[in-house]
């Protein structure tokens, strides 16, 4: 699978999946706690999956090679802890929660800096 076919299946998947989730913050509309729980879980979902989506629309301007195919699996990654991460505070796993999180800021910090650098190049 190339980067960019990678970006798009990733943006759609956690856009459906976070989209579907909605669902389940409507359930908790009574409850403020764990309402905003699971609003930071489909709201952040809908915001990473755009982000995927908005890469790939631009990644042919990234050109190609391993480094590149590195930095999308980063993108994706990242993206994805931080999915899982609040996902798994919502459903009351604080431990997987920070363990998700703290993955997902190791892996952001190197990928997001270089994102900037590799399009300047």
């Amino acid at each position: 699978m190339d980067s960019e076919k990678l970006l798009v299946v990733s943006g759609v998947v956690l856009l459906a999946v976070a989209a579907l989730l909605g669902f389940v913050q409507h359930w908790y509309r009574r409850q403020p706690e764990a309402f905003g729980s699971w609003r930071v879980v489909h709201a952040g979902g809908t915001a990473g999956a755009v982000q995927l989506l908005a890469v790939a629309a631009i990644w042919d301007r990234f050109g190609q090679g391993p480094a590149l195919t590195a930095l999308a699996i980063g993108l994706v990654a990242a993206t994805y802890a931080f999915f899982l991460g609040p996902l798994a505070r919502a459903l009351e796993w604080p431990r997987v929660a920070r363990v998700f999180l703290a993955l997902g800021a190791v892996l952001a910090l190197p990928t997001y800096v270089a994102l900037p650098l590799v399009l300047l190049a």
